[in-house]
């Protein structure tokens, strides 16, 4: 056994871990959440048919192979306990536990096998200084792992900064994102099957824009994916 895998487990013993949906004490081999709350996230079922409402918010607005979301988002439940722990409470390596998670129920689905690459949504660089790492990467990071598909970090790249885009409405959402994200060199993902990385979607408006720069690359196809939905 490892040295750090002892100290882990002292610490553990003095500060127990509790799970981040429900605050309950964890046990081995629980990590982040209990089994009990990872048994009762809200699952979409998404992965089973293409024509579902992540897909259909793209309809007229961007031609894509597939959507979906894993779960789905609820106010004050534990979806929302989960993402505003990784968001806010500098919790990182649970929104990597998360992608790992969505890879694995999702591994047979058409939406993960057939992209070539994993690109996450970018956060601009201030913004990923102040909270330290990219939620949407390090869920990109989680599927990446678990598939053994490439990511892509340095094509994408958010170039104008905004401040939470949480309570606006739709339009005023496109407006607000529309130029942000530019793309490095289009040629690098020319002809490549993309998966855009997202932790939730809500009016779809920041993956819109992130989709209508990627689309400057020659012959690539798209699908999106996020963590949840609301």
């Amino acid at each position: 056994m490892k040295p750090f895998v002892y100290l882990r487990d002292f610490v553990d013993l003095i500060f127990p871990p509790s799970c981040l949906a429900c605050e309950q004490k964890l046990f081995r081999p629980e990590r982040h959440i209990c089994l009990a709350c990872k048994a009762d996230l809200p699952r979409t079922d998404f992965e089973k048919y293409q024509d579902n409402p992540v897909f259909r918010r793209f309809i007229g607005r961007f031609p894509l192979r597939y959507a979906g979301a894993w779960l789905h988002f609820q106010k004050a439940g534990k979806v929302q306990k989960l993402m505003h722990a990784f968001k806010y409470r500098d919790q990182e390596k649970l929104a990597y536990f998360l992608g790992g998670q969505l890879a694995r129920e999702w591994r047979d689905s058409p939406l993960l096998a057939s992209p070539d690459v994993i690109v996450p949504v970018p956060l601009h660089p201030r913004k990923q200084r102040k909270r330290g790492y990219n939620q949407a990467q390090a869920i990109a990071e989680g599927l990446s792992a678990e598939l053994s598909k490439p990511l892509v970090l340095d094509q994408l790249r958010r170039v104008r900064y905004r401040n939470s885009q949480t309570k606006e409405r739709r339009f005023n959402r496109w407006q607000q994102v529309n130029s942000v994200f530019q793309l490095k060199d289009p040629a690098k993902l020319a002809g490549l099957h993309i998966l855009l990385v997202d932790d939730v979607i809500t009016t779809g408006a920041t993956l819109e824009a992130c989709l209508q720069v990627l689309a400057q690359a020659p012959e690539s196809r798209f699908s999106v994916l996020t963590l949840a939905h609301a």
